[in-house]
């Protein structure tokens, strides 16, 4: 079953009880000033106080960097979390049941609230028998010959599972739950006969797996006595709670470190994870011993646009570096390589160096460039033509895929260095490679000034305030305009956004709303923009029809401008257009 709608009136009742300046006042201090509440801005590095916040607007905005919208969009940003999350987050806060529509039988729901009790129990029973009874005290031994200190065990919740057949599943079945559930949730499997269960996790120590809220969904375990045909390590399967392909190890944990570094450790498994944070370095995430994909870069850009890859440096390691620093370039997350010496994982090199070692590896970790080329040197060598060829064949495809000119254009000169080739051979290759219009040589690297707005730009943008401002001509608007009569994305996409939200709204446009429905920068920036602008926009009539008779002068134009292009026999209907052109211009 598909999530259903958050009511309006739920929204509404939320807004009323979490009142904005109390709610930003739980995450930085605020100090009044007339009608408006300031403060540091928690979302740009901010040393002079440029937010305000708006008790009667129900809005924030900061003057620095822009960030802006209300209570929800407030929660969304400093907690990263989606425009659902964030509602439901302070749903819950202020003690306010979610109404979702629509809502149908529920039975999915339900499924998973009985599933996220099952874990909790799993939690609480794994982590009781590794410290509150003999039954854990090799796992225990395991874990502090590792290193692993009381306090490490007590914030990772980890556990153990007893080597008996069905230990959990009798616990668990006494506690309520059914086989049925128990099934769901990957901890047993069925037996040859019918109606006969057995623990799918026996004689492990148990690492619980959390979402970014803490809960627990999943679980690994490691084997403590190795067996023939056994695994080492064996995680619980998809279940409606998990998805291996969506789960970061220790998101929970590291989230807000992430955000006060700057960047993330992306490691291979738990044990690296865990000796990384008992170390003090606490930004440090796990793929959970899969091949990082694209959900995972999703997941992680919403903390951070920088990426330290940790993996082991076997070769299993080093192809899962190569494919996961692809998936992070394309998304446009600056990636770095720790490439930690004589084969060593984190694990080991932090126990045996300290973190002061560990940090300095972090700060020298190499660029994209460098790491590519040291991997083809060490298995080919760069010195003879065909290792040169296999460096460029190697970064072409990585290098296409960047979205930012500058970056490519400073690592196309890292690679002509290092290389000793001549950067135009890299840019033929680039070109090569067929990435089109967005593959673009910058033969003088340094950032351009933006370019200015056109006068229809210009135009564009004050029609597009007029009709926020002044939300009674939407209607009329859109008799008269179409999408294509507006030349930029945020312009198309704002006036999209209002004529969509004139018609869901019955007239009503509610700008925290219009906030959180924006795709593009831009847009949010602009309607943020608006939200604490001091005075309206002066008789919105006389502005509209301003702005409209504007508009249909630039589609004239362009009309007029199509004619010289067009044949004989296509000029007569060019030249009806711009007459009923005229007549729309006029009948405002």
């Amino acid at each position: 079953m598909q999530q259903g709608f958050i009511t309006d009136k739920i929204k509404e009742e939320i807004k009323s009880r979490a009142d904005i300046v109390d709610v930003i006042s739980e995450y930085i201090s605020l100090t009044q000033k007339g009608k408006a509440f300031v403060g540091l801005c928690p979302f740009h590095d901010d040393t002079n106080p440029s937010l305000s916040v708006r008790r009667d607007m129900g809005q924030f905005r900061c003057f620095s960097c822009n960030a802006g919208g209300d209570v929800f969009t407030f929660i969304m940003k400093y907690q990263n979390l989606t425009y659902p999350e964030a509602i439901k987050s302070l749903a819950e806060k202020y003690g306010i049941k979610i109404t979702e529509l629509p809502q149908g039988d529920g039975t999915a729901q339900k499924v998973k609230d009985e599933l996220k009790n099952l874990n909790q129990f799993a939690l609480e029973y794994f982590h009781k028998i590794l410290v509150g009874s003999t039954s854990g005290s090799s796992a225990l031994t395991y874990l502090k010959n590792r290193g692993i200190e009381d306090n490490t065990i007590a914030n990772f919740k980890l556990g153990f599972s007893l080597p008996s057949w069905d230990g959990l599943f009798k616990s668990a079945t006494k506690a309520g739950f059914s086989a049925k559930t128990l099934l769901q949730g990957g901890f047993i499997l069925e037996g040859k006969s019918k109606d006969h269960y057995y623990d799918r996790f026996r004689g492990r120590v148990m690492f619980p797996i959390f979402d970014p809220k803490g809960e627990p969904i999943a679980f690994g375990g490691r084997i403590l006595e190795a067996e023939k045909d056994t695994a080492k390590y064996i995680n619980s399967p998809e279940t409606p709670l998990y998805s291996k392909s969506k789960t970061l190890y220790n998101l929970n944990l590291a989230q807000r470190s992430i955000q006060n570094e700057g960047f993330a450790i992306l490691v291979e498994g738990y044990m690296d994870t865990i000796s990384c944070y008992q170390a003090g370095v606490s930004n440090v995430i796990a793929s959970l011993g899969t091949a990082l994909t694209e959900n995972h870069v999703k997941l992680l850009r919403r903390w951070t646009s920088d990426v330290v890859i940790a993996y082991d440096t076997d070769k299993a390691g080093e192809n899962a570096t190569l494919r996961g620093l692809d998936l992070l370039v394309k998304d446009d997350i600056k990636v770095r390589v720790l490439t930690i010496p004589s084969g060593k994982d984190p694990d080991d090199y932090i126990r045996e160096n300290g973190t002061s070692a560990f940090r300095k590896l972090v700060d020298d970790s190499d660029n994209l460039v460098e790491y590519k080329i040291n991997r083809i040197e060490k298995y080919i060598g760069i010195n003879n033509v065909d290792g040169k060829k296999q460096a460029v064949n190697d970064l072409v495809g990585t290098l296409a895929s960047m979205k930012n000119q500058v970056e490519r254009s400073e690592y196309v000169k890292k690679c002509a260095e290092r290389l000793n080739v001549e950067e135009e051979f890299i840019w033929q290759e680039l070109a090569k490679h067929g990435a089109g219009k967005n593959l673009v040589r910058s033969t003088q690297p340094a950032l351009k000034s933006k370019p200015k707005k056109s006068a229809k730009e210009n135009i564009e943008k004050q029609l597009i305030e007029c009709l926020i401002q002044y939300p009674e001509f939407i209607k009329q608007s859109r008799s008269q305009l179409t999408k294509d009569d507006f030349s930029n994305d945020y312009h198309i996409e704002l006036i999209e956004l209002l004529w969509e939200s004139f018609d869901n709204n019955k007239g009503v446009i509610e700008l925290g709303d219009l906030i959180n429905m924006c795709k593009n920068k831009e847009s949010r920036d602009f309607v943020s923009s608006l939200i604490l602008k001091k005075s309206p926009l002066p008789d919105g009539e006389a502005l509209y029809n301003g702005c409209i008779k504007k508009m249909m002068e630039f589609r004239e134009r362009e009309y007029r401008k199509t004619i010289l292009k067009e044949s004989a026999d296509d000029k007569l209907a060019i030249a009806k257009k711009l007459m009923d052109i005229r007549r729309k211009g006029i009948s405002y």
